[in-house]
């Protein structure tokens, strides 16, 4: 790891930063559902082959425990693939009251769902439900498939759901590859007032010399919406904990969108089978140094914030 051998808790501390953990999956074996789970998924094995090594039971007190003395001070719950969405939801808001975390839960949806309108109602009675997301993830490779069809993005069926959503005021996290983002800008112009999270970091496929520089294009173009910002979690996952690998894709993200349009996040529990939260932080600080105080504040907390209205 980089670093000087200062712990990250202690780098964020010299520095006055705290953190706002912007995406988090919590699992709850004994109340819910989990079709990946019950059936296991290729994609994921061939995403990371001990991936279900984190398919256990994974709540409040275990995230705490993993981020102990890490100067959370504020974390976002996303929804991990239940059965039953609006049951993972209720749960993650009896956490919030019983725990006092999480501050915001990501809940699932299904845009085309016929009973869509019931589910964002009951999102609504749920005051810890601040966003909502739906996996578009497509590739010509199956193996790189974890949406259910290629076409949502240009179903007037789906457009109608989102539509919907934003009406609700929700946040929208947007899971698609680099390579479909061009696919989305019409989404994206035609919602201006919705907020949009794309998560991975734009998640590209490529991740060779050509593939970093689409990427990059890619990212410039969408960074110009000025109602996107930019999740960076899975960074082990998707790129390796080695430095000098995840450097170059972090360094370039935020000079792409900038610090007060990226977000950090852990991804916890399964970049915990990765890296500890301590490794994690002081693999990403020498990589913010070129940052202000204020800008390494906002990359940390102060993005997160604001797009999930956390304050």
């Amino acid at each position: 790891m980089q670093g000087d051998g200062q712990s990250g808790t202690a780098g964020l501390a010299a520095r006055g930063l705290e953190v706002v953990d912007a995406h988090v999956q919590l699992i709850n074996l004994s109340a819910l559902e989990y079709p990946w789970i019950r059936r296991r998924n290729p994609v994921l094995e061939a995403l990371l082959d001990n991936y279900y090594d984190a398919a256990h039971h994974y709540d409040v007190g275990s995230y705490r425990s993993d981020v102990a003395d890490g100067r959370v001070v504020r974390w976002v719950a996303c929804e991990f693939g239940a059965a039953d969405a609006v049951a993972e939801a209720r749960w993650v808001q009896h956490c919030s009251e019983a725990c006092g975390s999480p501050d915001a839960f990501i809940a699932g949806v299904d845009l085309t769902w016929p009973f869509l309108g019931d589910v964002l109602a009951r999102y609504r009675e749920l005051p810890v439900v601040h966003a909502v997301r739906q996996p578009l993830y497509w590739a010509d490779d199956p193996r790189r498939r974890l949406a259910a069809r290629s076409d949502y993005l240009t179903d007037p069926g789906w457009w109608r759901g989102f539509e919907r959503m934003a009406e609700e005021g929700l946040a929208w996290d947007l899971l698609v590859y680099d390579e479909q983002l061009p696919a989305a800008h019409d989404l994206i112009r035609s919602f201006p007032q919705t907020r949009i999270v794309l998560e991975a970091a734009g998640w590209p496929l490529d991740q060779g010399a050509d593939g970093f520089k689409r990427w990059q294009e890619r990212l410039e173009t969408v960074s110009q919406f000025p109602n996107v910002t930019l999740k960076l979690q899975g960074l082990a996952l998707l790129f390796g904990a080695a430095p000098d690998k995840l450097q170059p894709w972090v360094r370039a993200a935020i000079q792409i969108f900038g610090p007060q349009r990226c977000m950090f996040a852990t991804h916890f529990p399964v970049d915990r089978l990765l890296w500890s939260h301590d490794e994690l932080i002081r693999t990403l600080l020498p990589m913010l140094s070129d940052l202000t105080a204020e800008e390494q504040q906002a990359f940390f907390s102060g993005c997160a914030t604001r797009e999930y209205q956390l304050s």
